[in-house]
């Protein structure tokens, strides 16, 4: 496909990006938090791509190289005192308007439950709005996309030791920021 695609064809690069766009729309919702912020870098995503796709050499798999380009756009994207008021309103959305939730056990499922479910992913939400961005990126990246250290420190363009002290700082701000919101 990539073949094709750098030779022009426009349904490669279609197929290229199908295949791509769920992924990396989580991704880079998870570092901006906002539809229309996710959206317009998505699309930035894409035209980057598809400009440097003669230059791809294939060094790194299409997946690696592809959410380099979004991680990078995403954290260049500016962040204004409006966009993070907007963000606490608006629910999580997949690309298609669906809506992001985490898997509730159907037997198990109580209203309580379901409530307190909700209330903590509430909580969680918040608390990701306050870490810095470098930190959600990471946790997108290693709990969202399950990439290994190694992807990640190709696609954020850093060291494996930077992902791994990131990463763990990340977590632990997120762990206190949630039983201090609870």
């Amino acid at each position: 496909m990539v073949r094709k695609a750098r030779q022009g064809d426009p349904d490669a690069f279609r197929h290229l990006v199908e295949e791509h766009l769920p992924r990396l729309w989580k991704v880079i919702w998870r570092i901006l938090r906002a539809r229309e912020d996710t959206e317009d870098v998505v699309q930035e995503v894409f035209l980057a791509a598809y400009r440097a796709l003669p230059a791809f050499r294939g060094a790194s798999s299409v997946s690696t190289w592809l959410h380099r380009i979004a991680v990078t756009r995403a954290l260049n994207h500016r962040d204004t005192a409006a966009e993070r008021i907007r963000r606490a309103s608006e629910p999580w959305e997949g690309p298609q308007g669906e809506e992001i939730r985490a898997a509730e056990g159907s037997e198990a499922a109580t209203p309580l439950r379901l409530l307190e479910a909700d209330e903590l992913r509430r909580r969680v939400a918040r608390c990701l709005d306050k870490l810095p961005v470098p930190w959600r990126a990471v946790l997108a990246l290693r709990d969202v996309e399950n990439l290994s250290y190694e992807e990640m420190a190709q696609a954020l363009g850093i060291a494996v030791g930077t992902v791994r002290s990131r990463l763990a700082r990340a977590r632990t701000a997120l762990r206190g920021c949630v039983r201090e919101e609870g």
